[in-house]
């Protein structure tokens, strides 16, 4: 039994070493079994890369708001209802911030947010459409921006609404070109403000939440700007590090309905927004570009694996009276099988290799010039070369069984 398996194993490797020969001696023909494969992997895998990378880009950016972060406000993150509905209900106001600030003293932070859009100025520079927020003391622990330059508005400053700013690197960039910004004047319509601090630069954001092209100032100075009765508002609240974010979402939810003087049986006219929300939003987002990424991959590798077929199906023709000879000797229909199937697996794994390599070059160049990060995983990696494997197999398998099965008479007199 041992000295049968033995020999298999000695037949077996045999027939690795003569589709190594044969995929090194017939060099054009390899060429064309490695391109098709090689577009087919670069294709199929540059989608999932590039999704890949968009999620791990997005899932950062939503991490960077904080897991344990509540939104009040009056539109729900899901989209769902009517949007009349929604638009409809009141904002959220500075006096509910107020007592919800007096009912929460367990929770790490709690601010109150405006926003609007204003040309802002420093002489003959501007910068039309800026996002200014307006915002309490307390929305500087809210999110992981970092001050670059100057420094944060202090608690009198946000109370007694000085004219004051922090503006993003963007801003900062076309207002004050090559310039320290900080110490200097600014105008958002008739109003001077001094700029005491920059965010640092966080590049692009997938989310549309850098603070880059934002300016921010106290929400007493905001005021000035905006009627809060009717301009969009938000309640920020940062609950406890380990705390339990569906206990203190209901604890808001409830605080909100005493607030507002809502009977049992009528339903929230506000909404309490997490980020479990917007993740479970991108879990069903991603998870259908991966299907459509693979659908577009499956055509490009069916493509590379017919090519592969038909090069074998021309290996085989050609080799014929060469498998007659083996068969007459006293060949395994196996040991003929595994030279074939072997001899795919080869042409569709190197050329695969040779598409994970273009993708991981061309990851090296997009990186160097862009600020969007692309990440060639492992996973990824993985993927390309179990594909390439599976591919070449399965486009081997019917050639080498017709070859496999032929007589060994036929197959060395075949012309």
């Amino acid at each position: 039994m041992f000295k049968k398996l033995i020999f298999t194993l000695g037949q077996i490797y045999q027939s690795w070493l003569m589709a190594v020969e044969s995929v090194v001696i017939n060099k054009l023909r390899t060429a064309l079994s490695l391109s098709g494969i090689t577009i087919g992997i670069f294709a199929i895998i540059t989608v999932f890369t590039l999704v890949d990378s968009m999620e791990i880009k997005i899932r950062e950016d939503v991490n960077s708001l904080g897991s344990n972060t509540l939104y009040v406000g009056k539109w729900p993150w899901d989209g769902g209802g009517e949007w009349w509905k929604y638009y409809n209900r009141p904002q959220v106001s500075l006096t509910e911030f107020n007592e919800m600030r007096a009912l929460l003293p367990q929770v790490q932070a709690i601010a109150f947010t405006t926003s609007f859009s204003r040309t802002v100025k420093n002489g003959s520079n501007y910068v039309d459409n800026t996002s200014v927020i307006g915002a309490t003391y307390d929305y500087n622990q809210m999110r992981k921006s970092d001050i670059g330059r100057g420094r944060y508005f202090t608690p009198y400053e946000s109370e007694h609404g000085a004219r004051v700013a922090v503006i993003g690197s963007t801003v900062a960039e076309k207002l004050f070109p090559g310039e320290d910004p900080v110490g200097r004047d600014m105008r958002i319509g008739g109003t001077r403000l001094t700029v005491i601090g920059v965010f640092a630069k966080s590049g692009d954001d997938m989310m549309g939440m850098s603070m880059d092209e934002n300016v921010l100032i106290p929400l007493a100075l905001a005021r000035n700007f905006v009627n809060l009765h009717w301009a969009g508002t938000e309640m920020v609240i940062k609950g406890p590090d380990g705390g339990d974010a569906q206990e203190l979402k209901a604890e808001v939810g409830s605080i909100m309905r005493r607030l507002r003087r809502l009977s049992p049986q009528t339903e929230d006219n506000f909404a309490v927004n997490e980020m479990s929300i917007l993740s479970n939003q991108l879990d069903n987002m991603f998870r259908q570009i991966n299907f459509a990424g693979g659908i577009i991959g499956i055509f490009s590798i069916l493509v590379g694996g017919f090519g592969v077929a038909n090069i074998m199906f021309v290996s085989v023709k050609e080799r014929t009276a060469q498998i007659g000879i083996q068969k007459a000797l006293g060949a395994r229909p196996y040991f003929i099988l595994f030279q074939f199937v072997f001899e795919a697996v080869i042409l569709s794994v190197v050329g695969g290799a040779i598409g994970l390599l273009l993708i991981f070059f061309g990851v090296l160049i997009v990186n160097s010039f862009s600020d969007f990060t692309i990440v060639l995983t492992l996973g990824n990696i993985i993927l390309g070369l179990v594909i390439s494997s599976v591919v070449g197999a399965v486009a081997g398998f019917f050639p080498a069984w017709s070859a496999a099965r032929m007589e060994p008479v036929k197959a060395i007199y075949h012309s």
